[in-house]
């Protein structure tokens, strides 16, 4: 089987239940060295709202990890105790299993995404974006974030988007879903497109000190996700 990517998102309800998820982004590490099959993880915090804000989002966290087949990710699933918590303690989770297609840039130094050479037949589409954002340029590039949050939301076949990270302000990335192609080409790249303006302007100004775009097929929905069937 080829290598697959999971995406999960858990969100929490109570004070109690949201303090331990945010204790799980030191706390959930030790031995996932070890997991059989795994190649790739991030437990990953959130903004505020969809996501781009700097005001953090204690009810919700995602969970991005890839795996060398989809046995690898069942048995994990299976038994990482504190992984079976984290789903126990969630009021809800969404997710997706995905097949990375195209991409470049790196993660930590890393490039863990390994695209398919299955022909592609899917038409829901996910997007990873990923930055270490510069800290002398930092300030700047969040006066910008507003205005982006507004023109990806506002997009005609946009299924779901989250601004997500590591650390705030300077390790961010976004996740988001598509109708198809047609939609995400022409929020990207089309005539007018409403994402040119922060291609340029990051350009320009070289906010990131590292970057990562990956392309995937979604193979299947999980959750409450699976309402964009």
């Amino acid at each position: 089987m080829s290598q697959i990517t999971s995406v999960e998102v858990f969100r929490y309800k109570g004070f109690q239940n949201k303090r331990w998820a945010l204790a799980q982004m030191r706390n959930f590490h030790p031995g996932m060295e070890d997991v059989r099959g795994l190649v790739f993880y991030k437990l990953l915090g959130s903004g505020a709202g969809n996501g781009f804000s700097i005001w953090p989002d204690f009810s919700t966290f995602v969970f991005l990890a890839v795996w060398e087949d989809e046995s690898a990710r069942i048995a994990f699933q299976n038994e990482h105790a504190s992984y079976i918590e984290m789903r126990s303690r969630s009021e809800d989770v969404s997710g997706a299993t995905l097949s990375a297609r195209r991409g470049h840039g790196t993660w930590n130094g890393k490039a863990p995404f390994l695209p398919s050479e299955e022909e592609s037949h899917s038409k829901p589409l996910a997007v990873l974006t990923r930055a270490s954002i510069s800290r002398k340029k930092a300030l700047k590039f969040w006066r910008k974030v507003p205005t982006v949050s507004r023109r990806i939301t506002q997009q005609p076949g946009l299924l779901w988007a989250k601004g997500v990270g590591e650390l705030p302000l300077v390790e961010q990335a976004t996740i988001s879903f598509w109708k198809d192609a047609e939609v995400l080409q022409k929020f990207a790249y089309g005539h007018g497109g409403r994402h040119q303006p922060m291609v340029k302007m990051t350009r320009e100004v070289g906010w990131y000190d590292e970057e990562m775009f990956v392309r995937f097929d979604v193979l299947k929905w999980e959750g409450s996700f699976q309402q964009f069937d």
